[in-house]
């Protein structure tokens, strides 16, 4: 069979064509005189012209079975023509007269039939068209209810026509298969618009069967019409060629050129230039669409127009909005603290080395204040971190209160604060400015009915008296806070030199570390986390106490940051780790199915013999790998190096499982999590605190690693409320002193066992 690549259009010569097509401006002629409503002339020289689809080399036409489907359309492009208006008379059996000239839409050998979108059925049908319906009259063709069994995607589509009819008067000719009784007719049908009763846009169609399409031709066109894949060809100078269905839906048709949808030109001139060197691009962009700017990442490449063998380019295109506003409130939760909102310690060097810059420039000073809250964690030893919580906020905002147009506040982590003062540049206004922190700090808080008080120390150091760094100054301020808490807390002290004497401090804490893993003056504690689909521990994390002498239980938070300076956190790491897996044995020896989850550190797995260790105490304690978490940072993942890759592919191979511990407070990157074999995340406990107001920030992290496939654990949850909604918005499991405080393994075993015995008695 011949084709017009002209118009699309069968040549109305081609030999052996027995039911002639008609070219599109013959075909609205004729209607129009059968309908006594032609409303245009001839089209002048140089007017668009409709094109039909044509596959071009890799993208090939097929139908998609919908049984009992009217028009199924498959593959098509965009065209222009004149909307018609179908009289009552065509809306009559075929029988009926058409305004004197019905005979010839009934003669003519060509299939022609109108389908009313609203509806879900043919309304009116020549002899042809009741012959590829296989239909014995238009009364039994009427009557077939095609709508009832329409998938929603082909309903959408035919919605998507109706409005494409409705304001452009577009045309379009299309690959569709029609499935009368059940059997597929591959067509080639060319439809515009037309007017129905009740001034509704219903379809005018004119079909010529397809025979012989192979089924994969059928098939990968289809593909291309119900992909979300928005695909579009373009002349060499920019002007559309075609539009699949999705990039039609997205764009609404005032682009003629592809430059025209670029946001920014040059991001257009760099693929001209891309595609000019290597015939073929892959970039992100924001693009113009009906839904405002959006960003695409799209595939440009140069090929052929397949109907007229003209240079062209292929564009392939999806819409990755959604992520890009993902990665930016990831990148903004990497230097700011979820809690507060205040910048954190990734921020200090930048905002340093701003303000220092306007002081040496103006010749004046900077003031630096490390600011520690005294007491704080008896708050959250006596009262859950909810009440903790609620109290850095509120000296988040005091501080706040106390800063210039130019001034920094930013929380440095734990109850740690840091502030930068451009209007203190002398020891006066340093002490008074230090006065009213003081003051303000030391007022009390509310939080649920209760009145709070914890006053705070404060270390002041000078730029650049005492240092031309951030980091210099920041430990000179320490330093300084450190004195004030010696000499009796709620009070500030300048820096002077002798404070760096501290230093020999913590070197007394090093020799009683190294004592004290000598001594054996350290433990291990679990806390549960609950599964909230079998409401029982599944897996307990094991967390490293130390039971010093004289200074009696000292907090982790002090001695880890020591030990991990120190080079002692590796010896630390594999007591813990040994300790951990020989109670999992234990527990496992009794019957109990619990899991043991472990923390790492970057030093640890930057350790070469890493995995060897893990392999022998595995093989030493008799535990099974599958049986041991390994939890991680994100920090670790951003800066871990090849060594720590090849480690955590070593206990991977032993059955040990992967998880990102504080999630959402770190560096995050969800490239590198999607390339990291992970298991489990688990939520910082900040972010789960805030619900519901952190709501969306958790609805969006739990929506990601719903994609990712792994275990989602909410930490910190303190409350049932919070217990409540984690669980019901798809979290897996629970940890935090709602659901168990840390306890010794004594306790814990206890604790496995009586729930073993309460479930045994359900």
């Amino acid at each position: 069979m011949l084709h017009d690549e002209a118009t699309g259009e069968r040549n109305p010569g081609a030999p052996g064509e027995g039911a002639r097509s008609l070219p599109a401006r013959a075909w609205k002629a004729r209607v129009g005189a059968c309908t006594g409503t032609a409303r245009r002339p001839p089209a002048q020289a140089g007017e668009r012209q409709h094109a039909s689809n044509q596959s071009r080399p890799g993208i090939r036409p097929s139908m998609r079975p919908c049984r009992g489907m009217g028009p199924t359309p498959t593959a098509g492009r965009h065209g222009h023509g004149g909307r018609v208006t179908v009289p009552a008379a065509a809306r009559l059996p075929r029988h009926d007269p058409l305004s004197g000239n019905g005979w010839m839409l009934d003669r003519l050998g060509t299939a022609v039939w109108i389908y009313d979108i609203d509806r879900g059925s043919v309304v009116w049908a020549n002899p042809a068209a009741l012959e590829i319906w296989n239909a014995d009259d238009l009364a039994e063709l009427r009557a077939r209810r095609m709508k009832d069994t329409t998938s929603p995607a082909v309903l959408r589509r035919l919605q998507q026509y109706q409005a494409d009819f409705a304001a452009r008067n577009a045309m379009f000719t299309e690959l569709w298969t029609l499935y009368p009784h059940g059997v597929p007719r591959p067509m080639r049908v060319r439809f515009s618009g037309v007017r129905l009763d009740g001034d509704r846009t219903g379809m005018l169609c004119e079909g010529t069967a397809e025979n012989g399409m192979e089924p994969e031709v059928m098939r990968s066109a289809d593909a291309l019409l119900h992909t979300q894949m928005m695909i579009s060809l373009h002349r060499d100078d920019g002007r559309t060629l075609y539009l699949n269905p999705a990039a039609r839906s997205a764009f609404d048709g005032r682009q003629e050129r592809l430059a025209e949808r670029f946001v920014q030109a040059e991001d257009h001139a760099r693929m001209r230039d891309a595609l000019a060197r290597h015939r073929e691009t892959r970039l992100t962009a924001r693009f113009h669409t009906c839904e405002g700017i959006r960003w695409h990442e799209f595939t440009a490449r140069t090929c052929l127009d397949p109907a007229s063998g003209d240079p062209s380019v292929l564009v392939s295109a999806t819409d990755v909005s959604n992520l890009k506003q993902a990665e930016a409130l990831a990148q903004d939760m990497a230097h700011h603290d979820s809690m507060t909102g205040l910048p954190n310690r990734l921020m200090l060097s930048p905002i340093f080395d701003r303000l220092s810059a306007g002081a040496r420039a103006a010749g004046a000073g900077l003031g630096v204040f490390f600011i520690d809250l005294d007491q704080f964690k008896s708050i959250n030893d006596t009262l859950g971190h909810q009440h903790g919580d609620a109290f850095l906020m509120e000296v988040a905002r005091r501080l706040s209160a106390l800063r210039g147009p130019e001034d920094a506040v930013l929380r440095l982590g734990g109850d740690e604060f840091l502030f930068l003062a451009t209007e203190a540049p002398d020891r006066p206004r340093l002490e008074a400015l230090a006065s009213e922190m003081l003051d303000r700090l030391s007022m009390p808080v509310g939080s649920s009915g209760r009145r709070l008080v914890v006053t705070p120390s404060i270390g002041l150091a000078r730029f650049p008296d005492h240092g031309e760094d951030a980091q210099s100054l920041m430990r000179c301020a320490d330093w300084a806070m450190y004195e004030a808490k010696t000499q009796g807390r709620n009070q500030y002290r300048l820096f002077q030199d002798r404070l760096r004497t501290r230093m020999e401090g913590q070197l007394e804490m090093l020799a009683d570390l190294k004592e004290a893993l000598a001594r054996g003056q350290f433990d291990v504690h679990y806390q549960s986390r609950h599964s909230v689909a079998e409401e029982r521990t599944v897996v307990v994390e094991a967390l490293a106490r130390w039971h010093h002498p004289v200074r009696g239980t000292v907090p982790a938070s002090e001695f880890i940051p020591l030990c991990e300076r120190a080079g002692l956190i590796n010896p630390l790491g594999a007591f813990v780790l040994q300790r951990a897996l020989c109670q999992q044995r234990r527990w496992q020896a009794l019957g109990l199915d619990i899991a043991v989850s472990v923390n790492v550190s970057l030093r640890q797995l930057s350790d070469p013999g890493f995995g060897a260790l893990v392999a022998r105490l595995l093989a030493e304690t008799g535990c099974q790998g599958d049986r041991i978490e390994l939890e991680l940072t994100e920090t670790l993942l951003v800066e871990g190096n090849l060594t720590v890759h090849d480690n955590l592919e070593q206990v991977r191979a032993l059955g040990m499982r992967i998880a990102i511990d504080d999630f959402g407070t770190g560096y995050s990157n969800l490239a590198r999590l999607s390339d990291t074999d992970i298991d489990c995340i688990k939520i910082d406990r900040s972010l789960v605190f805030g619900l519901p107001r952190n709501a969306a920030i958790v609805e969006t992290i739990i929506a990601m690693c719903r994609l990712m496939r792994v275990t989602i654990v909410a930490e910190g949850v303190e409350t049932a409320e919070v217990a409540e909604w984690a669980g019901r918005h798809g979290c897996h499991e629970l940890q935090g002193f709602h659901c168990g405080r840390p306890m010794p393994a004594e306790a814990m075993e206890a604790l496995l066992l009586a729930q073993r015995g309460a479930a045994g008695r359900r």
